[in-house]
């Protein structure tokens, strides 16, 4: 059986057999699931050991012996890390932090709710996050399974392409961008997306390869699309690739070839890899920008950048990461910090694109709390990345924000 086929595992843990017993119930009204109980944490490792692993956990953090969080320390250790909801009667802030503390302990499918447990809210999360895990497992298996003579090969072949995802003007709805996205036509498997290749290439010393593939596809998309002035095109390069003059320099006269210009490609670096080497970063960043090449930071508000840095470097584009917009119409602490990154990029006069964008509540959040800023939008919401034709299409339709 494979892991697409497997009947989810869920583990309800809390001291309360009342408790368990409502959740118990409220879970049993979902589908194929295999639902155990345990009345605290260490009867719950010993019952995840017993049965190999399980699927889901759902924790109350405060009981006797060893509480949620503890457990929470040993599950990050597990083989196999399961999917986490926290539930607790303490207040929401402290829940948020939990949260905070699971994911920086590598859990990376986590939730929680408040007490006393809605029934609705319980089995939409318990959906979706068995769902998440479903098909993280599935990706991590198929990734497992690709030889790197297979994806070398492939590269020969000229298996792999560009796909890309649109960027919305908040205030407009307009297409105003779009980011080029690696993506591999395997001829068994369908289209693999890049975690089944982009670190083993990275690794191995051929991610150039691809990153030119990508360039040259999206480069001719361009073209083909008679892209407008104000348009851009994102383009990533990770730390290697920046302290690489020569691919810099092909990148640059594959535009010229095509009579493109360099103010209509962005160059996304990630904040870490930004400054590992501030000097050789500068320099390679100031040169760029000569040649008129807009520059931003990726995953930016989830590394260690100081006020200095951002000040100092020649950068354009500021690109908050999704794990600060994700769920922000619920979060305050994200909204904080998110409100802040915007004076920055307002005083800097930076361009702002906030990604992961995946639903309703947060789109009206943006909408509500940034109108009248020029703040730009990326996320399944609008669109997953697709073939250059399919946004070609996209940008004529004009489809604007949805409501």
């Amino acid at each position: 059986m494979s892991p697409m086929d497997q009947v989810p595992q869920i583990l309800l843990v809390d001291d309360s057999a009342v408790q368990r017993q409502l959740m118990r119930a409220i879970c049993s009204e979902l589908p194929d699931l295999q639902i155990f109980e345990a009345a605290d944490g260490r009867q719950a490792l010993n019952l995840i050991y017993e049965l190999g692993n399980v699927d889901l956990v759902v924790v109350d953090l405060n009981m006797p012996g060893m509480d949620g969080i503890e457990l929470l320390q040993h599950l990050a250790k597990h083989a196999q890390i399961p999917a986490v909801i926290l539930i607790s009667g303490y207040a929401p802030e402290l829940l948020e932090n939990c949260g905070r503390a699971a994911k920086a302990l590598g859990i990376a499918s986590i939730a929680y709710l408040v007490k006393p447990i809605q029934p609705e809210a319980l089995q939409r999360v318990v959906t979706e996050l068995l769902l998440s895990a479903k098909l993280e497992t599935h990706q991590q298996v198929s990734d497992a399974e690709v030889p790197l003579i297979e994806i070398v090969s492939a590269l020969a072949q000229n298996q792999f392409t560009a796909y890309f995802q649109p960027i919305l003007s908040l205030k407009t709805g307009a297409i105003v961008q779009c980011e080029a996205l690696a993506r591999w036509q395997h001829p068994q498997r369908g289209l693999l997306a890049p975690g089944a290749f982009i670190d083993r290439l990275d690794q191995e010393g051929y991610l150039t390869l691809l990153t030119r593939r990508v360039v040259q596809a999206s480069f001719d998309m361009m073209q083909r699309a008679k892209f407008s002035p104000e348009m851009r095109l994102s383009i990533n390069l990770s730390r290697t690739q920046l302290e690489d003059a020569e691919l810099l320099d092909w990148i640059h006269s594959q535009l010229l070839l095509r009579s493109l210009s360099p103010q209509q490609v962005v160059l996304e670096i990630t904040e870490n890899s930004a400054f590992a080497n501030l000097g050789q970063t500068m320099t390679t960043l100031l040169r760029l920008r000569l040649r008129g090449f807009g520059l931003a930071i990726d995953d930016f508000g989830v590394g260690h950048t100081t006020m200095d840095m951002i000040k100092d470097l020649p950068m354009t584009e500021l690109k908050f990461d999704m794990s600060l917009i994700k769920n922000i119409h619920r979060e305050p602490r994200c909204q904080s910090i998110i409100d802040g990154m915007v004076r920055i990029a307002q005083e800097l006069n930076l361009r702002m694109v906030a990604e992961g964008i995946d639903n309703l509540d947060d789109l009206n959040y943006l909408r509500q709390r940034y109108a009248g800023i020029d703040l730009h939008l990326q996320g399944f919401l609008f669109s997953k990345p697709v073939p250059s034709e399919q946004l070609v299409l996209q940008m004529h339709q004009a489809p604007g924000l949805p409501s």
